[in-house]
Protein backbone atom coordinates (compact mmCIF):
# COMPACT_ATOMS: atom_id res chain seq x y z
CA UNK A 1 0.00 0.00 0.00
CA UNK A 2 1.25 3.32 -1.05
CA UNK A 3 2.31 5.08 1.93
CA UNK A 4 3.34 2.60 4.37
CA UNK A 5 6.46 2.57 5.87
CA UNK A 6 6.19 -0.47 8.03
CA UNK A 7 3.73 -2.87 9.55
CA UNK A 8 3.86 -5.85 12.44
CA UNK A 9 1.56 -8.81 12.64
CA UNK A 10 0.88 -9.94 15.68
CA UNK A 11 -0.85 -13.29 15.11
CA UNK A 12 -1.27 -14.43 18.69
CA UNK A 13 -3.15 -11.40 19.50
CA UNK A 14 -4.46 -11.29 16.09
CA UNK A 15 -3.47 -7.35 15.60
CA UNK A 16 -1.99 -5.60 12.42
CA UNK A 17 -0.04 -1.97 13.20
CA UNK A 18 0.50 -0.49 10.29
CA UNK A 19 3.02 2.36 9.95
CA UNK A 20 3.72 5.47 7.72
CA UNK A 21 1.78 8.28 5.58
CA UNK A 22 -1.86 6.85 5.69
CA UNK A 23 -4.99 7.54 7.13
CA UNK A 24 -6.14 5.04 9.80
CA UNK A 25 -9.78 4.69 7.09
CA UNK A 26 -6.99 4.73 4.30
CA UNK A 27 -5.43 1.51 6.46
CA UNK A 28 -8.66 -0.43 7.39
CA UNK A 29 -10.04 -0.64 3.88
CA UNK A 30 -7.48 -1.71 2.50
CA UNK A 31 -7.18 -4.84 5.03
CA UNK A 32 -11.39 -5.01 4.98
CA UNK A 33 -10.58 -6.26 1.28
CA UNK A 34 -8.57 -9.79 2.39
CA UNK A 35 -10.07 -10.29 5.94
CA UNK A 36 -12.57 -8.92 8.85
CA UNK A 37 -11.09 -5.73 10.21
CA UNK A 38 -12.14 -3.29 12.55
CA UNK A 39 -10.05 -0.29 14.73
CA UNK A 40 -8.65 -1.23 18.15
CA UNK A 41 -7.83 0.77 21.12
CA UNK A 42 -4.05 0.65 22.50
CA UNK A 43 -4.06 0.52 26.17
CA UNK A 44 -2.43 3.61 27.25
CA UNK A 45 -1.16 2.24 30.65
CA UNK A 46 1.44 0.21 28.36
CA UNK A 47 2.82 3.36 26.96
CA UNK A 48 6.21 3.81 28.30
CA UNK A 49 7.07 7.22 30.40
CA UNK A 50 9.53 9.24 30.14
Amino acid sequence: MKGVTSFNIDFEAKKVTIVGEVTPLQALASVSKVKSAQFWTSDISAAPTT
